[in-house]
């Protein structure tokens, strides 16, 4: 028995040592160093727009072209002071058959370094490759047009539609209407046929939202974003 009892002890000193060993050296581990959010621009005010861009083998002083791009394309030209801009530094993207998808958990838990409303992620890839926008996330091929980054942004910030055919116009769009007699209050008396769906009408002929050889949102896109933009300071 007494055998037992001194076999039992060392056993349970055994494990005390070991658990101690642990936390010393836990506690001499060092800390993982997050890296500093880059501020590109930042107004002052706290109910901002706050955009942070993340780049996918693409020189980070890209996003400094694409902010002053943004920033000097209408209607965000006449709210500059609304935006922050900042830069979390990489993150990798996946394709869905010939789109560019960079939404992922792992680049939501990264982006908390900075302030963020939208994420922003440019990649470079074949320019054959779609851009896209998905919640709150816009995965940008620098390939493509720039104005693919007004017509993401305008999907993601004011739900707009795609004035091409065939699309999915996201619940509650009002760029697209079942009729032409929608777009009255906004003093629109021409509409076109085809937008998202061809029984649908668009309220000009050819806006960014349907190509992306224009950085024009027309009258109704620019109102529409407008209005979500006057709800910030």
């Amino acid at each position: 028995m007494e055998k037992r009892v001194i076999i039992l002890s060392v056993i349970l000193l055994g494990i005390l040592i070991s658990i101690i060993i642990f936390f010393i050296v836990k506690i001499n581990q060092k800390p993982e160093i997050v890296k500093d959010c880059n501020v590109i621009i930042e107004n002052e005010g706290k109910d901002k727009i706050d955009i942070v861009f993340f780049t996918d083998d693409v020189n980070k002083n890209k996003a400094d072209e694409y902010t002053e791009f943004f920033l000097n394309s209408e209607p965000f030209s006449n709210y500059k002071n609304k935006f922050n801009f900042y830069n979390a530094g990489n993150s990798d993207c996946n394709m869905i058959e010939d789109t560019l998808f960079c939404y992922s958990k792992d680049l939501i838990k990264k982006s908390s370094i900075c302030p963020n409303d939208y994420i922003i992620v440019l990649s470079d890839t074949s320019e054959k490759i779609r851009s896209s926008s998905y919640l709150n996330v816009i995965s940008l091929n620098v390939n493509n047009p720039k104005s693919v980054f007004l017509h993401e942004f305008g999907h993601a910030f004011a739900n707009l539609a795609d004035e091409y055919v065939p699309s999915i116009p996201p619940f509650f769009s009002k760029n697209c209407a079942s009729k032409c007699d929608n777009f009255q209050e906004y003093n629109i008396e021409k509409c076109f046929g085809g937008c998202s769906k061809n029984n649908y009408f668009r309220s000009s002929e050819e806006s960014v939202m349907r190509t992306l050889k224009t950085n024009n949102f027309e009258k109704v896109n620019s109102i529409l974003i407008s209005k979500n933009l006057d709800k910030y300071e």
